[in-house]
């Protein structure tokens, strides 16, 4: 998860602590923290926001960790502290993510704060904060959690006192132990596998409530390849998390380097070559598609990441039972052309979703855009335009029961409902009737 780091500069943070200030102890030790996450989590974006009376972006979400230490040099001591006002910018920050994405945010301070007067929601679910506070009082714990209360998000205090650099690298390290551990695997398909590691860590808790779908307890540590399937079938399913899936070091289960292939090596290679995904079946009707991904800012160098995307239950209905895919030599030729699903309309109206074959709603824009396409046929109703409206509309409520979008229906029903008027009153209600009512995406409404 994208990680803000917070330090406060206020005056308070200038108090004299092992022959030094306890800001410079804490700029020396968040040093050494940007080290070793180098080490551990090379690809984590960080940003560093300083605040006193005011909070300001000290360098932007970045991989980079050099111009992470550099920046630490243009720290300076400012005003008082203002809590308040560093959370409503950190919520501005995490808001560049998307809405499943958490945001782990380190705070230090010299003292624990107190809860805001005006409560922040807005957060990712999963979102969490790592207190440090450098010289805490009394009733530690309840002021912790009414902090955290008030913002909205789940955390841990990690206290002094502090006696000098080496007490609060102590502390850092207990962060990183807790936050930035290495969550090693064994990919396997067939006989062949190969160590990974997975960053970041999975958490199917978080995983699970965002989704509102019982999950495993633990991601597993035995990953199996159960198939293969082309990219423009699978479309572009909604995912709870998305992980790099990096080579890792441990040789347990694996022979000498020089006699075995490199699994993941080989994954990468062939799934960008063809254009495919892998399936991993992750237990409890979740499942992990395994892709490679070239960015955008590294496809001169054609050094592609494979990524590992994790898809909760029911969330690419219009393949059916993942449980039950096979191979379509085995289905009959007549029965072909209905699995996968695919969307029967041009390609031009596929161009406004995004690309690819068939309605993918991978931004809100469009979404909007489909959606208000059908709303505004429904205001020519009765004139002219049922035809067309009712062609859309099928359109639309097909790809809300095959993508699994059920609370878009209800959204769809509402909108409708407000367009109608005593002339429209017999088609929107027969319309929203069976919008309601008929779940079947392979039959149309009229």
């Amino acid at each position: 998860m994208p990680t803000l780091i917070c330090l406060d500069v206020s005056l308070s943070m200038e108090q004299s602590f092992a022959d030094d200030s306890l800001l410079s102890h804490s700029i020396a030790s968040l040093e050494t923290l940007l080290n070793n996450l180098q080490k551990i989590v090379p690809n984590e974006f960080i940003e560093i926001i300083t605040f006193s009376d005011t909070a300001s972006v000290l360098i932007e979400f970045t991989k980079n960790y050099a111009q992470l230490i550099s920046s630490l040099d243009n720290i300076k001591c400012q005003n008082r502290t203002n809590v308040p006002h560093l959370m409503e910018i950190c919520l501005q920050e995490a808001q560049q993510w998307n809405v499943i994405t958490p945001i782990n945010i380190i705070l230090i301070t010299d003292k624990i704060p107190a809860a805001l007067k005006e409560p922040l929601s807005g957060f990712p679910h999963g979102s969490k904060i790592s207190l440090v506070a450098l010289t805490p009082t009394t009733d530690v714990n309840s002021k912790t959690q009414a902090f955290l209360n008030s913002c909205n998000v789940t955390g841990k205090l990690y206290p002094g006192p502090v006696l000098g650099k080496d007490s609060i690298d102590r502390i850092f390290e207990n962060i990183m132990l807790d936050n930035y551990s290495k969550f090693e695997a064994t990919l396997w398909f067939g006989h062949q596998s190969t160590p990974v590691l997975i960053t970041p860590t999975p958490d199917m808790e978080i995983l699970s409530s965002i989704s509102n779908t019982p999950a495993p307890k633990t991601f597993p540590t035995t990953l199996r390849i159960h198939g293969f399937l082309p990219a423009t079938d699978l479309h572009n399913p909604p995912y709870v998390s998305r992980h790099l899936v990096h080579h890792s070091s441990s040789t347990a289960s694996v022979k000498p380097a020089s006699k075995t292939p490199d699994l993941r090596i080989m994954l990468n290679e062939s799934l960008r070559a063809k254009d495919y995904i892998a399936i991993v079946d992750l237990g409890q009707s979740w499942f992990g598609i395994i892709s490679s991904h070239l960015p955008k800012s590294e496809r001169n160098l054609k050094k592609s990441n494979l990524i590992f995307s994790i898809i909760a239950p029911q969330s690419f209905n219009w393949l059916g039972n993942p449980n039950f895919l096979g191979l379509k030599r085995l289905v009959a030729t007549d029965k072909q052309s209905n699995m996968p699903y695919k969307e029967g309309y041009s390609k031009s109206y596929d161009n406004k979703s995004g690309g690819g074959n068939g309605m993918v709603w991978i931004k809100s824009s469009t979404l909007k855009q489909n959606i208000l396409k059908v709303v505004r046929y429904a205001k020519r109703l009765p004139d002219k335009g049922s035809a067309v409206f009712i062609k859309e509309l099928n359109k639309v409520r097909r790809s809300i029961l095959f993508y699994g979008f059920s609370d878009m229906m209800g959204v769809l029903c509402d909108l409708l409902e407000r367009e109608r008027t005593n002339e429209n009153a017999e088609i929107i209600d027969r319309c929203i009737t069976q919008l309601r009512n008929e779940l079947d995406p392979t039959k149309i409404i009229k």
